[in-house]
C-alpha cells in the first residue's frame, strides 16, 4: 500500500479538531478512503510518532484508532495546515522531481517559511 499525503493531512487535521481527549478517530471516518486504507495510515502516522493510536488488528485485519496528536505531529500539521502552503509545497517538491516524503516535506515547507519572513 502506498502512502497518501493528502490523506496524512486529513488524519492531521481531523485529529485536532476532536472535541476532548476521550474519543478517538476510527478508520471508517475518512469519506473516499477504504478503512484498512485509513488504519495503514494511523500505523504510519504512530510508527512516525505524529499520532497516538490504538491497534485493535486481528490476524485478518489490519484495524486502528486515531487518539490524538503527538509534540511532533502539531508541528508537522503546523507546516502543512494552509491549504496554499501544502499545494505550493507539493507543486515544489514535484518540480524538483523528488518524491514525496516526510524529510523533504519538512525541508520545503522550512524553506517557505524562511522566504515568507524575509
Amino acid at each position: 500500500m502506498q502512502r497518501d499525503w493528502d490523506l496524512i493531512r486529513k488524519i492531521l487535521l481531523k485529529l485536532e479538531e476532536k472535541a476532548d481527549a476521550q474519543s478517538f478517530l476510527s478508520d471508517d471516518e475518512f469519506r473516499g478512503y477504504h478503512a484498512e486504507m485509513v488504519s495503514y495510515h494511523f500505523k504510519l502516522l504512530l510508527s512516525a510518532g505524529l499520532i497516538e493510536a490504538i491497534d485493535y488488528s486481528s490476524a485478518r485485519e489490519l484495524c486502528f484508532g486515531a487518539r490524538s496528536l503527538t509534540w511532533d505531529g502539531h508541528e508537522f500539521l503546523d507546516k502543512i495546515r494552509n491549504d496554499s502552503t501544502w499545494n505550493s509545497l507539493k507543486t515544489l517538491i514535484k518540480s524538483k522531481r523528488l518524491e514525496l516524503s516526510f524529510e523533504v516535506i519538512k525541508i520545503a515547507a522550512s524553506g517557505l517559511v524562511a522566504q515568507v519572513l524575509k
